[in-house]
């Protein structure tokens, strides 16, 4: 049985791609409907925006009223465990090794580019 695919996903998506909703579920431009940008879509990416602010947790990403409720989390999840993140921590090392150089001067300004290896 198909499933009908997340509607937020596909928002967050399209807004990943910098297309609009209905371009991203197959639109293209045609005599009579060649904005892409129209009233409708700006309205699906202010509906998107007002979700992710209100409904949504900025530390988790779930819903809040999942999220807040203590029991509700205890009785869902047994714990957590750590994972690390090597591009995250790749990033760090870059940083430290900054930062030690004595030359920093905004710390908060600062930013890491990866390098790759010449295969």
């Amino acid at each position: 049985m198909a499933t009908r695919p997340d509607l937020v996903t596909d928002l967050t998506c399209a807004r990943s791609l910098g297309i609009s909703y209905k371009r991203f579920t197959g639109w293209t431009p045609s005599p009579g409907d060649e904005v892409e940008w129209d009233e409708t879509e700006q309205d699906w990416m202010r509906a998107l925006h007002a979700y992710e602010t209100n409904v949504t947790c900025p530390l988790c990403g779930l819903d809040i009223r999942f999220c807040h409720d203590e029991d509700a989390v205890r009785r869902t999840f047994a714990g957590g465990q750590v994972e690390i993140c090597f591009v995250t921590e790749l990033r760090e090392k870059a940083m430290r090794r900054y930062t030690e150089s004595g030359v920093v001067k905004n710390p908060h300004s600062q930013t890491t580019k990866l390098i790759t290896r010449e295969q």
